[in-house]
This record gives C-alpha cells, sequence and structure tokens, in this order.
C-alpha cells in the first residue's frame, strides 16, 4: 500500500474513537434537552401547588433533575476536553 492510502486509514481508525465520543455527546444533549423541558413543567407545578407535601416532593423531583443535569453537562464537558488533543494531532501537518 501506499503512504497515503495507509495515512488514511490510521485517520479513519482515530476517527472511529472520535465519532463515537461525538456520538456520545450528542446523545447526552438530547437528554440534557429533555430533562430541562421536564424540569421547567416541574417547576411551573411547583409555583401552582398548594400542598405543602405535594410541593415537598416536587422540590425533591427537580433536585434530582437539577443533579442528572449537572452530572450530563459534566460528561459533555469532559468528552470535549478529550476530543480536543486528537484534533491537534490530526490538524498537524505530516514532516
Amino acid at each position: 500500500m501506499k503512504v497515503k492510502k495507509l495515512l488514511e486509514r490510521v485517520r479513519l481508525f482515530l476517527d472511529a474513537d472520535t465519532q463515537t465520543q461525538l456520538n456520545e455527546i450528542r446523545s447526552i444533549r438530547k437528554v440534557l434537552r429533555a430533562l430541562k423541558e421536564k424540569e421547567r413543567e416541574l417547576q411551573s407545578s411547583l409555583e401552582h401547588e398548594r400542598d405543602d407535601e405535594a410541593r415537598e416532593a416536587l422540590q425533591l423531583h427537580l433536585e434530582v433533575i437539577y443533579a442528572q443535569r449537572k452530572k450530563g453537562v459534566d460528561r459533555v464537558l469532559q468528552l470535549k476536553e478529550a476530543l480536543k488533543p486528537e484534533e491537534d494531532i490530526l490538524q498537524r501537518p505530516l514532516d
């Protein structure tokens, strides 16, 4: 095989991991959007709720959703940081 073809295979191999991470980022963002919508609905319900027990239950749900969203955002940032060095390596010219 010629060098150009070998380099293309290496690039595709390295991109496979990158694509997996990008797909994970996309799926996490999709879940984050759904959680944000659910959080808005619960917040609206909380504002209209008069019963103290129901308000406590809604507040607990809101806290759980907030924690899950925070974990998701942290994971996206972590994946993006892991992608950064690989992007730099792939964009450098070969000697």
